[in-house]
């Protein structure tokens, strides 16, 4: 062969295989394009978690199939773990943690909260939630990944401010976490550009507000929710195959602790930060009330509208007296349930994690605060209960005298006793104290449920209630009547409640007597430290009102809490 021939061989070789590339690079090409939302779960749309992002080859339909991994984010449900707490933990120890979590079917133990696929935001790994977040770029990724940011930053200054209980206590805790999801881009709507991460309405909802954010609109199943505050922005928009997808949006206000942003003239922390984490706590934003169950028998009422509070006091009092009271009431003032809820510092256990000062909780009803958190209430109380004394012929029983000495001691030390607490209290010492009285008093009423003469705490509790919604109506009418009694120059009708809760006395010792063997005296002593238990509840935890621009803001409908309905994050 010649050498012209040689080249011509080479040159039609050449031309060959640049065609076998072209050809193979075309079919590579198509076959990569049935990878459908391949190119939307790259790192310019999700950050780090792209690292997860597959192509699986099917060979029944000739195609690749995307797999994306984003994350479930929902709140974890948590203790320490008895067998690790038994034992003293050491300065500095790691504290053995037990969680649920959606879909697991045994605890899992860890001391940083990692597995394999889940654990609390805080604990992620840091490219997981900060890849890119803060450089601009993240206003055209998934909306998700500055909401972890947003969530971790804020956890991490929560823990900060040593707003979780220690690791030296029992509690049950709640924390944002998450656990990757493996998904296929087949399963996505037509109309969806971005993968989206999925949470749940009851989770959410309480997610949001840790965050700062206060509820404007809050109808998921119209799909219509909407939330802003500190910075933060959350709305929804609904997609008919999917149903609602919230849309996040985040200014330069990052942490909910940073004075500058988050303090305002007067330096007073805004009500929807730094409430106490608990499950419990979490359920008092939806409006319902959890109960301590060893006394109460029930695990809670609910009481977030005035149906919930009707139906609450017909279980209450089956008569139908206190329910008809508060309805009367309320045709003179629409928020008047004036006297019920008393039920909130009489039922509820201690949320106050002991050694914390935080003590802030959400309003769990309409008209939250009972004459058992009123200034008033606390000193008509201790006038009323030295003329009971006075006025006995016989000596006061133990558990009246220490009533009397324990009121007397607190009132001499602490002013908070009988002013009230400020949102921000900072003395850790007096709520040790008067959290220490309380436990003092449950031992009380856990021995009279088990001595001869047995007097039911939640017995106690729904008679002082019956009578209790009556105070507002008589109270007024004896002032127009000019016989009001000693009001100590403060507000004069909730003065005169409480002289009406002590006149009350005789009814309820009347309704007793149908429940209980226990004698007058006895029953007059359970009713004094009903009451007492009541005052130390209430000066362990601080009612925050609702915000004046949206009055139910705080307190969302009780149908879901807890509720697992499905929303997403695009």
């Amino acid at each position: 062969m010649g050498a012209e021939e040689k080249n011509i061989a080479s040159a039609a070789l050449a031309v060959a295989l640049v065609a076998l590339a072209i050809a193979t690079t075309q079919l590579l090409g198509q076959m990569f394009a049935t990878a459908d939302g391949y190119r939307r779960c790259q790192s310019s749309v999700m950050g780090a978690w792209a690292q997860y992002t597959q192509l699986r080859w099917k060979w029944s339909e000739m195609r690749f199939e995307t797999l994306f991994t984003t994350p479930e984010i929902f709140l974890l449900t948590y203790k320490p773990d008895i067998e690790a707490t038994m034992k003293p933990v050491q300065q500095g120890q790691d504290l053995k943690w037990v969680g649920t979590f959606p879909g697991a079917t045994e605890y899992h133990r860890f001391s940083h909260p990692h597995s394999s696929n889940f654990g609390t935001i805080d604990s992620l790994e840091p490219k997981l939630v900060d890849q890119d977040v803060g450089t601009g770029s993240y206003h055209e990724m998934a909306c998700w990944l500055p909401f972890l940011h947003s969530i971790r930053s804020n956890e991490t200054q929560l823990q900060r401010s040593q707003i979780y209980a220690t690791a030296t206590h029992y509690h049950t805790s709640r924390r944002p976490a998450c656990r990757s999801i493996q998904k296929s881009w087949d399963f996505m709507a037509p109309e969806l550009v971005r993968p989206l991460a999925t949470t749940n309405v009851g989770d959410v909802a309480i997610i949001v507000q840790r965050l700062g954010m206060t509820w404007q609109t809050f109808r998921p199943e119209e799909g219509e929710m909407r939330a802003e505050g500190n910075g933060h922005i959350i709305y929804s928009t609904l997609v008919r195959s999917i149903g609602p997808i919230l849309h996040y949006a985040q200014g330069h206000v990052r942490g909910v602790l940073r004075d500058k942003y988050w303090k305002n003239a007067t330096g007073t922390v805004p009500p929807e930060v730094l409430l106490i984490p608990t499950g419990e706590a979490d359920m008092m934003r939806f409006g319902i009330l959890p109960c301590y169950v060893d006394l109460m028998k029930c695990e809670q009422y609910t009481m977030g509208t005035i149906d919930e509070v009707q139906a609450t006091l017909n279980l209450l009092d089956p008569t139908g007296s206190a329910s008809k009271k508060v309805r009367d009431n309320r045709q003179f003032e629409p928020t008047a349930t004036f006297g019920f809820p008393d039920l909130i510092s009489m039922a509820a256990p201690m949320l106050r994690q002991s050694g914390s000062t935080k003590i802030r909780l959400p309003v769990p009803t309409e008209h939250c605060i009972g004459l058992t958190s009123h200034k008033e209430g606390f000193v008509v109380f201790r006038q009323r209960l030295g003329n009971y004394i006075s006025n006995e012929h016989t000596e006061p029983s133990h558990q009246i005298s220490w009533v009397l000495e324990s009121y007397d001691s607190l009132k001499s030390v602490y002013p908070y006793w009988e002013e009230g607490l400020e949102p921000d209290c900072q003395m850790d010492t007096f709520l040790d104290k008067v959290s220490e009285l309380w436990w003092q008093t449950t031992t009380y009423f856990l021995q009279q449920e088990q001595s001869k003469n047995q007097i039911r705490y939640v017995d106690l509790v729904a008679c002082h209630i019956k009578h209790a919604v009556n105070f507002w109506h008589e109270g007024h009418e004896r002032m127009r009547n000019n016989e009001g009694r000693d009001h100590h120059g403060l507000r004069d009708w909730l003065a005169e409640g409480m002289h009406m809760y002590w006149d009350y006395l005789p009814k309820i010792v009347d309704d007793m007597s149908l429940k209980t063997n226990a004698s007058e005296t006895l029953i007059h002593e359970a009713w004094i430290m009903l009451m007492f238990r009541a005052f130390c509840w209430s000066r362990c935890h601080y009612m925050c009102p609702p915000d004046a621009r949206f009055p139910d803001s705080t307190r969302l409908p009780s149908r879901y809490w807890n509720s697992k309905l499905p929303v997403y994050l695009g």
